[in-house]
């Protein structure tokens, strides 16, 4: 391949993704060093690459909900002139605007957009497109699906380990959103996640978060806060209200992502569903306890070593339904309250 003057890296849209492909993030600044990198991404992702060198700009690429937003995003990225799209979501819509948008080499998974694209390997995936039900791709983590694509590609070999960036304002702002409620310098830090963007499948009952957080805010040296995105902060608060004095949670305001890294950075551990929040802490290696229910663990099976990962291996899990379509919730209704604090003592003990 020729050397690439002007570089498209469309990321993925979810948070969690977003953090699982930042060994790919650095990989392609690596090898294409003179290039001009520009980062495709949903806006609100922007806050967790601040501070960090992989793209010289980005670009906001929202949902485009239809022909005419197809039509604004490909002349948007028309305009720039790139000569590569790597396109890191595996998604039909991606392949489109970088094709409409005129960009000579496009690569990506050419599984059901192979037409689209100019290059790249095909999805491993369980049933073919044909299936009436779509493809499945198999199971692995996500750094390692990123990885291979750069791969195919014929990228050289770069990191492995997922890294965010925390900038000193970062840090700053984390400090004085602990200082203006009365959290010292010293206090050690358990942070809990709740909510769940996917859908109420992932979700643990509030009631048994609430009684974990009492637990952690009971110790004498400890505080107990619980993170909430803009549309979590009523079961935030509600978790925060039933564990009692002394447990806080970042709704008033929720936190910027630069804050939040901040905050994680700063922490001991994080009990969370499997959610965004959990790639956060890992990315700052922190300990996490995670709470999973319908979704596939050979997801997210990376960085395990500070990770403990409850789940039952119940006949209907994996479902990967949004919402349990057996109406029981049995996965997670099954974890209890004492295994998860056994596994959080154990990860905080020296």
């Amino acid at each position: 391949m020729v050397a690439p003057q002007r570089v498209f890296v469309r990321a993925p849209n979810w948070v969690g993704d977003f953090v699982m492909a930042t060994p790919a993030f650095a990989r392609i600044r690596t090898a294409f060093p003179a290039a001009t990198i520009v980062g495709g991404m949903r806006g609100y992702l922007r806050g967790l690459q601040e501070g960090a060198d992989w793209f010289d700009a980005t670009i906001d690429t929202p949902r485009a909900g239809g022909l005419r937003g197809l039509l604004a995003q490909a002349r948007a990225l028309r305009a720039h002139r790139f000569d590569l799209a790597i396109l890191l979501p595996n998604s039909l819509e991606t392949a489109l605007v970088a094709r409409l948008a005129g960009i000579p080499q496009r690569f990506g998974y050419t599984q059901g957009r192979g037409l689209l694209m100019t290059g790249g390997p095909r999805v491993a995936s369980l049933r073919p497109w044909w299936s009436r039900t779509g493809v499945r791709r198999a199971p692995e983590p996500m750094p390692d699906y990123y990885r291979r694509l750069l791969d195919a590609l014929g990228l050289p070999p770069g990191p492995t380990r997922t890294t965010l960036p925390v900038t000193d304002a970062d840090r700053s702002a984390c400090d004085a959103w602990l200082a203006a409620r009365g959290v010292a310098p010293d206090r050690r830090l358990v942070l809990f996640t709740a909510g769940a963007s996917f859908g109420a499948s992932k979700l643990w009952l509030p009631e048994r978060f609430a009684a974990v957080a009492r637990h952690f805010a009971a110790l004498p040296d400890t505080t107990s806060i619980v993170l909430a995105g803009p549309a979590e902060t009523a079961l935030a608060q509600d978790i925060a209200a039933q564990a009692g004095r002394g447990v806080l949670a970042t709704t008033d305001p929720v936190l910027p992502f630069g804050t939040l890294k901040a905050l994680v950075e700063r922490s001991a551990l994080l009990i969370t569903t499997d959610t965004g929040p959990r790639h956060i802490a890992v990315a700052f290696g922190k300990p996490v306890v995670c709470v999973m229910g319908p979704t596939d663990p050979r997801y997210t099976n990376y960085a395990l070593e500070r990770q403990t990962v409850i789940r039952r291996d119940l006949p209907c899990v994996p479902c990967h339904r949004k919402v349990c379509p057996l109406g029981h919730h049995d996965c997670m209704r099954g974890i209890e309250v004492a295994e998860v604090i056994s596994a959080a003592e154990r990860s905080l003990a020296p």
